[in-house]
């Protein structure tokens, strides 16, 4: 199976575990889908994806509260509800051989921010002579501070799914490329982690899909990312904070094959006019106390 073979498989049963999930009410009661797979289908575009994204709802996760009663609910549900829509396909094709979830960080995070990551290996049995499919993983972020329209229910491979709104998108991935950067990791006691190129690469398409002329859309935009910034203490004053180490920002940019259709400077340029609105209209600076980190 070469790459891009590997890839058309990796979409095909990502979207029959999505939909699965979308369609159980247990599991809709529990999670709610961004990323990829959501921008996409806000955007109707196709950027692939090899993960499914999501965060543990906040009611849900306040009415269980133990982080071992969720693992094990996440853990067998998913592991049920999965399976028995494979076994309705004709024929059979798809099995989930095993389902585990995990804690990230294994003991809890000091924080509260404790995340799972569920990886599913599934049986092909169109491919019973293949050796090392790739597990299928979701990642699921701890609860976040969310703005009243931040969570919309959208028709997601045929099933309603609770899913973050474009702006929270926007939002939280203008937040999620801060928490890559040298700073944060510094003041959070963390260790290095690669730059979040893709997030400037996405924010570029929603900036051409919602301009950013259309002021209530980034206005909704900035309130999600002064929200998501609070819930993971990041600071940021300005363009300046976007832009730390920026040359190593483009050279891991323009070195992502996945990310050659928008050029860096059109994403530097991008991001440059979403800073500029955010500091404008009040959203900048976002300063928390250092003795709360």
């Amino acid at each position: 199976m070469n790459e891009i073979q590997r890839n058309q498989w990796l979409d095909e049963v990502i979207q029959g575990v999505l939909a699965s999930i979308a369609h159980a009410q247990e599991l809709r009661a529990a999670l709610v889908f961004k990323g990829a797979w959501i921008l996409n289908a806000h955007l109707k575009d196709n950027r692939h994806s090899a993960d499914i994204d999501a965060n543990a709802a906040t009611d849900w996760a306040a009415a269980t509260p133990d982080l071992e009663n969720q693992r094990e609910f996440l853990e067998k549900t998913i592991h049920r509800i999965v399976n028995r829509d494979f076994e309705r396909q004709e024929p059979v094709r798809f099995k989930v051989t095993t389902t585990k979830v995990d804690k990230r960080p294994p003991k809890g995070h000091p924080r509260n921010w404790t995340a799972f990551l569920v990886k599913l290996t599934i049986h092909d049995a169109s491919h019973a002579g293949v050796i090392g499919l790739p597990p299928i993983e979701i990642d699921i972020a701890a609860p976040e501070r969310l703005g009243k329209n931040a969570v919309q229910s959208i028709e997601l491979l045929g099933a309603p799914a609770r899913v973050y709104a474009l702006h929270r998108i926007a939002g939280e991935k203008l937040r999620a490329y801060l928490t890559s950067l040298p700073e944060y990791r510094t003041k959070m006691r963390g260790g290095e982690r690669s730059f979040r190129t893709k997030d400037l690469y996405d924010l570029t398409r929603i900036l051409r899909a919602r301009p950013i002329t259309d002021q209530t859309f980034w206005a909704e935009a900035g309130s999600e990312f002064v929200l998501a910034c609070q819930s993971r203490l990041v600071d940021c004053t300005g363009i300046e904070t976007f832009m730390q180490d920026w040359t190593t920002a483009q050279s891991l940019y323009e070195k992502d094959p996945l990310l050659t259709s928008i050029p860096f400077h059109a994403a530097e340029a991008a991001l440059k006019q979403i800073a500029e609105f955010l500091a404008a209209n009040g959203f900048l600076p976002v300063r928390l106390p250092a003795e709360t980190a």
